[in-house]
């Protein structure tokens, strides 16, 4: 039998020039979703590492601006410590002592 008079044939032919152009429309609408994952991926990490330039430049400066204050007024900054010792003692001491009590 002749395909093109046999109407069945005819719509099997239509239905796989239509399933390959889905196929066609899927694998380019992959391509474009993988692409755009990549460029998302790439600023995301551009960002970060932005970010975290940042963070240690900004590190960077206030251990600088600490060891300028300790280096101008030692006496002070010892004291200081110790005055956070102190209070961190005590704090540790009353939480100790308020475990025991339970």
């Amino acid at each position: 039998m002749n395909d093109s008079t046999n109407p069945a044939a005819a719509n099997g032919g239509e239905a796989k020039v239509v399933a390959q152009r889905v196929r066609d429309h899927l694998k380019a609408a992959g391509s474009a979703a993988a692409d755009a994952i990549r460029e998302n991926v790439s600023s995301a990490k551009e960002a970060a590492q932005s970010r975290a330039r940042g963070a240690s430049d900004w590190a960077r400066s206030r251990f600088t601006d600490i060891q300028g204050r300790v280096e101008r007024r030692p006496q002070t900054t010892a004291l200081l410590a110790l005055g956070i010792g102190a209070a961190a003692g005590f704090l540790l001491g009353a939480l100790m002592r308020g475990g025991r009590e339970r």
